[in-house]
């Protein structure tokens, strides 16, 4: 947790959204988007940077939020993960399933034992998709257009354009480029 980023404000935010934001339903009724309004006033300050128009779901845990970048119409779904202190980018419209989970630090290790972590960033381009349950590992960069099958765990970068499924995850094909 990076220390130097914390008020009195931010803390007091930071408690609210883990002890009672995360807890609130999703859903597309009056009561759903209350919940999601709530969600995403309570979470911007916490945030590396928020856009305008975004959206978080029920259970998301972005730690302090001091290492997520959120741009336009980004959706967050339900249950996310983000583990290290590395920092994760978002582009714009990004279409996210329930129980994604990104890891931007990862232990060092000799072949003695441990010595540190190394941490990672991971960056995701604009118009991507993620389908429930996808882990991205640290230092992974995701390319424009993009549409990651659900379980896949992504370990190498992925270029824009491509469809990729699989543990570990692999291109098996390309979207077609519109005009």
């Amino acid at each position: 947790m990076n220390r130097q980023h914390w008020t009195l404000k931010k803390g007091v935010y930071y408690l609210i959204y883990k002890m009672i934001a995360t807890h609130l339903p999703s859903g597309m009724g009056p009561i759903g988007r209350g919940c999601a309004l709530l969600r995403r006033t309570l979470s911007r300050p916490l945030l590396k940077k928020s856009a305008k128009i975004f959206s978080i779901d029920q259970g998301a845990d972005f730690g302090n939020g001091s290492c997520l970048a959120i741009s336009e119409r980004t959706n967050i779904g339900a249950y996310f993960s983000l583990s290290g202190t590395g920092t994760l980018s978002f582009g714009e419209h990004i279409a996210m399933g329930r129980e994604c989970m990104f890891i931007t630090q990862n232990h060092k290790y000799l072949e003695e034992g441990f010595d540190g972590f190394e941490i990672k960033d991971i960056t995701v381009g604009s118009h991507v998709w993620f389908g429930h349950r996808v882990t991205v590992l640290p230092g992974v960069t995701i390319g424009d257009h993009t549409i990651i099958g659900a379980g896949a765990v992504v370990t190498k970068d992925i270029p824009d354009y491509a469809i990729a499924a699989g543990n570990p995850a692999k291109v098996i094909k390309y979207r077609k480029v519109l005009d």
